[in-house]
């Protein structure tokens, strides 16, 4: 009877001590595993994000896991840029479009204090990683070299190009930013902003062939319906030229050949001022210039480059709807 008593204490004390150990390292609850990613270490050691606050998301280059609501943001292109001061936030760090000099996107507010982290094609990652972010936003087509470093800094996420999905990039920085529901209120917006312009115009917004060009150093290429330009003025509703009037690819080039492929009832350039002497030395000193029906009717117009060509986000594309306002109200 003293060996089964003493059994029975053993047993006690272990079950006892068990039920200690579980007590003190299961201070959480173990939790679903659908919410297991809250659980989730952060991704990088930099990060300042706390292990209760981070979310996975899908992106063009795999599955990251962020936070919820990242408070220290660096993009890495205008179009992320305009779209996150849209949105109410203004990110630690971001490049320029083509300069560093260049500063940021005249068209933008609200960019005192962000720090210019270099440029578009080539952004410093000593900066950003100054600057301690929790989250870095970037696009594949131009950053994927050097994707494994910026996840060495903090968690990365990647759209798949830029402008081009100018619309499913809205959406993307409204989620990985947490503010889902203003994005969606800048869309009901644009929406409302394009019935005005609808409304103002009439007839002239489809009944008018409105030709986009980019002159370039050495040519002049013609946007497109998939290029961030074109898929903007599709989406007003404005016609193109037949041989505009394409789905195939983002542009095609033109020569001084070739004037006779540039011709709408309006032509609205939008290229850098860098570029321009090609245009202005070969296309519009050619005779055949002045044989162009937007050129006969002075319906040629100079768009900003940082709103048309490189704006890539939804100021820009705002700022667009304005722009076509004034010029087919002509």
């Amino acid at each position: 009877m003293k060996r089964l008593k003493l059994n029975s204490l053993i047993t006690l004390a272990i079950t006892m001590l068990m039920l200690s150990v579980m007590t003190g390292c299961g201070g959480k609850q173990v939790k679903p595993a659908a919410q297991a990613v809250a659980t989730e270490e952060p991704a990088s050691t930099n990060s300042a994000v706390t292990a209760e606050k981070l979310q996975t998301v899908k992106h063009a280059n795999g599955e990251t896991s962020i936070p919820v609501n990242p408070s220290r943001v660096v993009v890495l292109d205008n179009g992320a840029l305009d779209n996150l001061l849209a949105l109410g936030v203004k990110p630690v760090g971001a490049p320029s479009i083509v300069a560093v000099e260049d500063g940021y996107a005249s068209y933008l507010q609200d960019t005192e204090g962000i720090t210019n982290i270099g440029t578009v094609e080539q952004p410093s990652l000593e900066t950003i990683a100054s600057l301690k972010p929790d989250l870095i936003i970037g696009i594949k087509d131009t950053q994927e070299a050097i994707y494994e470093q910026l996840q060495q800094i903090a968690p990365t996420v990647f759209t798949e190009v830029g402008g081009a999905e100018w619309e499913k990039n809205l959406t993307f920085h409204a989620l990985v930013v947490g503010k889902v529901a203003e994005g969606e209120k800048l869309f009901v917006e644009l929406d409302a902003h394009i019935a005005k312009l609808k409304e103002k115009l009439g007839d002239k917004l489809t009944s008018t062939e409105v030709s986009l060009l980019r002159p370039r150093k050495d040519r002049v290429s013609v946007y497109l319906k998939p290029s961030f330009t074109g898929g903007v003025v599709e989406r007003m509703g404005i016609k193109r030229p037949a041989a505009q009037d394409k789905t195939d690819d983002f542009n095609f080039n033109v020569t001084d050949e070739q004037i006779a492929e540039l011709d709408g009832d309006v032509i609205i350039l939008f290229g850098r001022e860098s570029e321009q002497q090609y245009f202005n030395d070969k296309i519009k000193s050619n005779p055949l210039w002045n044989t162009l029906e937007a050129v006969k009717q002075n319906r040629v117009y100079m768009a900003d480059w940082e709103v048309w060509l490189s704006g890539h986000g939804i100021q820009a594309v705002n700022r667009m709807v304005e722009d076509m306002g004034t010029f087919l109200d002509q």
